[in-house]
Parts: structure tokens; sequence; C-alpha cells
């Protein structure tokens, strides 16, 4: 199982690399929201590694624990926000804009914000 230092390492790669995708053209932009919610998962993980001993993976299931847990549910709206950028860059023909990379390093500096304090 990752431990927490593994998880966070990797939430803030990504969250670093994101950082290094211009938005020049819908791939650059998709991939930057692919990359953010990844960091996010890492975030969750991270937590999920510290309080439960746990490592998930199912998003199904990793998506429960943040909708119930006390300290996960203060991040569920950024979560959600970050899971449905990622899923529809990956899935769907959508045309997200740099606006939308713009909110999505919002979305992830919550997560971020909120989860490290508590590990």
């Amino acid at each position: 199982m990752p431990s927490k230092d593994e998880h966070l390492a990797k939430a803030s790669g990504n969250e670093a690399f994101a950082g290094t995708i211009t938005t020049a053209n819908q791939a650059c932009i998709d991939w930057t929201l692919v990359v953010l919610f990844y960091a996010a998962v890492h975030y969750v993980e991270a937590y999920l590694a510290v309080k439960m001993s746990a490592h998930l993976r199912s998003h199904t299931t990793r998506d429960s624990y943040v909708g119930r847990l006390a300290d996960l549910k203060k991040i569920f709206k950024e979560y959600q926000h970050l899971k449905y950028f990622g899923y529809n860059a990956r899935y769907e023909v959508y045309g997200f804009s740099a606006q939308d990379t713009v909110e999505a390093m919002k979305d992830i500096a919550a997560v971020r914000s909120q989860i490290t304090p508590l590990l």
C-alpha cells in the first residue's frame, strides 16, 4: 500500500506538472484537467492512508468516502468538480476552455489546503 508521503509526492507532482501545461490548444487544456483530477485523487488517498490505513482502487468507493466522511465532505464540491472535468476531458468532446483550467486550479488548491493539515 502506498504511504501518505508517496501519495502526497504524486499529488504535488501532478499539480506542478499541470502548472507547466499551456492552454495553447484543446489537448493541453484537457490534459491539465485530467492531471488535476488525479492530483485530487492522491490527496484523498493520502488522507485515507493516514486515517484508515486504506488504499482504494475504485473511484466509486473513493467517491463514497469523500461524500460521507466528515473531513472529506468539506472538499466534496471541489472533488466532484475536478472529477467532472477529468472524466469529460478524457471521454467526451466538451471543448473546455482556459478558464476551466483556472477553476480547476482553484479546486485543487481547496482540496490541498483542506486535506494537508489533517495529515
